[in-house]
């Protein structure tokens, strides 16, 4: 949402409509997208495995089309993944497995890799409380993911990509999300469109510090209705502008001698400390009329 307009954010990339490819432009667009440049100019990506590409097609995703090679037709699973294809129209290229390796990102894609459409939903405003997971510069792909996973379990409204955050459909990243980056929804902003539309829907602004306050001692009922979390860079900590804007950082308290948890880890025990808090049933009355 533009900060005072009512307008919705503009998508991070152009909707490009589906198109039928050849085995061969298929398979050079799927070699193309392990460029992130390539990812934002074709508003594609590529997920590659079994799992993955049995998830991306229970999804609402547009796929594409697939690549497989005869291995994915080995066992009744690979079997029942390309019948899923035909039953959602999705076309399935058989090509070698030394043209599929050219076009993956893992030594084992497993026999089949598929490409599909990046969704282009624009950051929407909150209806009532609220959860939003901010990334601030983190590079590790595995660690994007397994926190893209976590957000998602843990009924985060959106996970937000700062700049220097590594590209969210990144192959690695998409691998390691198990599936959560095609029903989670994230988007990749400047920090000055995040804060206006932070400002604009009254989001509270904490992070993850060292510093910060000690988890335990939040009160889980005084947390904000809508609230966003910063984790960042395990090394270089909070940028300097997202740093300012913090209204309250918080900390997980550790053992001695332990310096740091994992960036996804500590995502996870934050996460779920300041989740909205579930609405409390008020008390049964008894059944049981008490004498006089």
């Amino acid at each position: 949402m533009l900060p005072g307009t009512g307008r919705a954010l503009p998508p991070l990339y152009p909707r490009i409509p589906r198109v039928a490819l050849n085995p061969v432009k298929l398979l050079t667009l799927a070699r193309d997208l392990q460029r992130r440049k390539a990812r934002e100019r074709q508003h594609r990506f590529v997920a590659e495995g079994v799992r993955t590409v049995e998830s991306l097609l229970a999804s609402p995703l547009d796929v594409t089309g697939l690549l497989a090679t005869d291995v994915l037709r080995t066992d009744a699973r690979g079997e029942r993944l390309l019948a899923t294809a035909e039953q959602r129209g999705v076309p399935v290229n058989m090509v070698t497995e030394q043209e599929l390796d050219s076009a993956a990102d893992t030594d084992t894609p497993q026999g089949v890799l598929a490409v599909a459409v990046i969704p282009s939903a624009s950051l929407m405003p909150p209806a009532g409380s609220a959860r939003y997971l901010v990334l601030d510069a983190l590079q590790d792909p595995g660690n994007v993911g397994t926190v893209v996973r976590t957000a998602a379990a843990l009924g985060v409204s959106a996970t937000i990509a700062l700049p220097g955050t590594v590209d969210f459909w990144n192959a690695k990243v998409v691998r390691s999300s198990m599936g959560a980056l095609f029903q989670h929804p994230v988007h990749s902003l400047a920090w000055e469109e995040l804060a206006g539309f932070f400002e604009a829907n009254h989001v509270a602004l904490w992070a993850t510090d060292m510093d910060g306050e000690s988890l335990p001692t939040v009160d889980p009922l005084g947390l904000p209705e809508r609230l966003a979390v910063v984790v960042s860079n395990e090394g270089a900590g909070l940028s300097a502008h997202v740093a300012g804007a913090v209204q309250r950082t918080v900390s997980i308290p550790m053992a001695e001698g332990v310096e740091s948890l994992n960036v996804a880890v500590a995502a996870g025990i934050v996460l779920y400390a300041l989740r909205v808090a579930p609405a409390i049933a008020p008390p049964v009355a008894s059944a049981v009329a008490q004498s006089s």
